[in-house]
């Protein structure tokens, strides 16, 4: 009895002790439905990060810059020849889903609420859900060509069935001067430094002025002093000095004024000097604080 317990005691260890097997790759061709009054036309395409750009030649790299793991593509046609295409990307984490999402959405679009958020244009109906990236279009659909998109994306999204929700941290940002549908999350290189890290960004527009706030999730309040060390050091009349919690201006040669505020493992700021981008990152707090 004692050497089984001791059997199973090692076995635990061992267990804890090695690194887990990487999650198996989603099963995509699952997603894709039968529809009526189509018919499949081919199977379904995959493409990995290393031949992404057969498919999405010149697009690759931003798709790949946003954690890309996995593209599969079935077309379909109808008794009439009318054509569609679905297209849905896997990008691991739902972060990473509307980072790739956001950088291609338009401001001024037919936005609808299909999985996390989507829009529609003429022959094209793009959405998010949980860390998928779907893109449909259509191609001489006539009339009923949007119906048939929002058919299709409604039968994909319950296939996918995950959490259809934005990301949190865009709850943090204030609504009022906000330009709609301007909220991107970048996951590198924010403002042009490499070491900043990812960030969530919003655009605002206040007494004809424009300006942008965003909020970054560092790994630990280490890793945000260390980030805004390295920020300071760009400001010639903050040379040498120490970072502390709370708020901070750094005059950067790039970006101009840039107001900080930090707490813990979280740096929200925006780029100017008015004093309604102060109003709004003391918002931006309470509600981050929440």
């Amino acid at each position: 009895m004692k050497a089984r317990s001791r059997n199973f005691l090692l076995a635990a260890l061992l267990a804890t002790a090695l690194p887990l097997a990487a999650a198996a790759p989603p099963d995509m061709a699952a997603l894709f439905p039968d529809l009526q009054g189509w018919t499949r036309d081919g199977g379904v395409l995959t493409f990995r990060p290393d031949n992404l750009y057969e498919h999405i030649n010149g697009a690759a790299e931003n798709f790949l810059a946003c954690g890309f793991e996995l593209l599969a593509v079935q077309n379909y046609v109808s008794e009439s020849r009318q054509a569609l295409t679905a297209e849905i990307y896997f990008h691991g984490t739902a972060e990473n889903a509307f980072a790739i999402y956001s950088s291609e959405k338009p401001l001024q679009g037919d936005y609808l609420a299909l999985g996390s958020e989507g829009y529609i244009e003429e022959g094209v109906l793009n959405f998010i859900s949980d860390a998928y990236y779907v893109k449909l279009n259509g191609f001489d659909l006539g009339a009923a060509g949007a119906g048939a998109l929002r058919h299709l994306g409604e039968t994909i999204v319950r296939a996918i069935n995950g959490r259809n929700v934005l990301p949190p941290a865009l709850a943090a940002f204030p609504a009022r001067g906000k330009v709609a549908h301007s909220e991107r999350y970048i996951l590198g290189n924010f403002l042009g430094h490499d070491f900043l890290g990812a960030a969530f960004s919003a655009d605002y527009a206040a007494d004809g002025k424009r300006f942008k706030l965003f909020v970054m999730q560092a790994k630990g309040a280490d890793d945000a002093r260390a980030r805004l060390q390295r920020w300071v050091s760009v400001d010639k009349g903050l040379a040498g000095r120490d970072v502390r919690p709370g708020e901070l201006t750094i005059n950067d040669p790039y970006n101009g004024p840039v107001q900080l505020h930090w707490q813990g493992d979280r740096i929200w700021g925006g780029v100017g000097s008015d004093q309604e981008i102060a109003t709004l990152l003391k918002e931006m707090g309470d509600k981050l604080a929440q």
